[in-house]
């Protein structure tokens, strides 16, 4: 399976070496800040491919500095080498670009993982409940990431996840559509988490955001945030019409 090997390679990536470049950036500030200006927060990612089958050819630089001067208040990277055709060195030379909040989305299991974020220039890390599959190493991670100074993005998909997710009493819960194992999308269950969720969390919608009408229903559910990849990798020019006005 996929996920399987995946996680393997996770547990088996080469450290980097160097020094972070790059001060540290807020994302929830940003997603607040975004808010409170009546625009919806958007964190574009950059994506080359995907076990749904997407691939991309875009120019990752010219995606990234487009991106950020439309708007976006963040951006997830994607350094997952196996199944989504990420790297590290995707993520360092394009934090050296732009100055907004860079989330390292990856499938992270290792303490050297979160080390690595750091350095890489990552202002926030993804630790997806599904993969750490263990609450005592879920916190370890997660406070690790703090003392670090960078944050974390908690990502749930069902309500065992949640259980797990909301035992860290994070800042930031991600709730994706999509199901890990299977692909497969479940809108209704997102909407029903993203409502059970308590309004001290920042809420980032995750995956299937195809349309302005999807981000509005999913603010009605209580979404702060909206993490796009595909539509936006497909035609970046879509951030305009997402960023709209609440």
């Amino acid at each position: 399976m996929w996920l399987e090997k995946v996680i393997r390679a996770a547990e088996l990536r080469d450290r980097v070496r160097g020094k972070r470049r790059r001060g540290v950036h807020s994302l929830s500030e940003s997603i607040i800040n975004a808010k409170s200006r009546g625009i919806n927060p958007i964190i574009a990612e950059l994506k080359r491919a995907s076990p749904s089958g997407f691939s991309s050819n875009l120019n990752p630089h010219k995606y990234v500095k487009f991106v950020e001067s439309a708007g976006a208040i963040a951006l997830s990277v994607i350094t997952e080498p196996v199944a989504f055709n990420g790297s590290y060195s995707l993520l360092r030379s394009v934090s050296s670009e732009v100055n907004m909040p860079i989330l390292m989305k990856d499938f992270i299991v290792t303490e050297g993982q979160v080390q690595d974020a750091y350095v890489l220039g990552a202002d926030a890390v993804l630790l997806i409940v599904r993969v750490v599959n263990d609450g005592e190493r879920l916190k370890h991670l997660y406070s690790m990431a703090q003392s670090m100074g960078i944050e974390c993005v908690v990502e749930v998909h069902s309500d065992d996840d949640l259980e797990l997710a909301l035992n860290l009493k994070p800042r930031i819960i991600g709730v994706n559509a999509r199901n890990l194992q299977t692909l497969e999308m479940n809108f209704e269950q997102q909407e029903r988490i993203l409502k059970a969720l308590p309004s001290s969390v920042l809420r980032v919608a995750e995956s299937g955001i195809e349309s302005v009408e999807r981000i509005n229903r999913l603010k009605e559910f209580g979404a702060d945030g909206f993490l796009i990849g595909t539509s936006l990798m497909k035609n970046p020019e879509m951030i305009f019409k997402y960023l709209g006005r609440t």
